[in-house]
């Protein structure tokens, strides 16, 4: 799926590297919550859904590319995997 960068949404993380960030304006967070359910509708089913968020810098879509902390570090790629089960990355599969 392909999505215009014309709305917010990064992932950072914070100065540590333990902590992730999760940035949107309204339209960002509607798209993520829409592509989480559309996983979880295929995790559901049975399929071993992944869906990846790149910034226009590496190429891709779905991220913007500018840090909206100035401690953080924005990620220029995201892969979000969706299970069928808790067996989760346990279980045999090839993204």
């Amino acid at each position: 799926m392909m999505w215009p960068n014309d709305d917010l949404l990064t992932f950072e993380l914070g100065p540590e590297k333990e902590q992730l960030f999760i940035h949107g304006d309204a339209a960002g967070l509607r798209r993520l919550a829409s592509l989480l359910n559309e996983l979880a509708d295929a995790a559901d089913r049975g399929e071993l859904p992944h869906e990846r968020l790149k910034t226009d810098n590496w190429g891709g879509y779905g991220l913007s590319g500018e840090a909206q902390e100035d401690y953080s570090e924005c990620l220029n790629h995201v892969t979000i995997c969706g299970w069928s089960d808790r067996e989760g990355a346990k279980s045999p599969r090839g993204i």
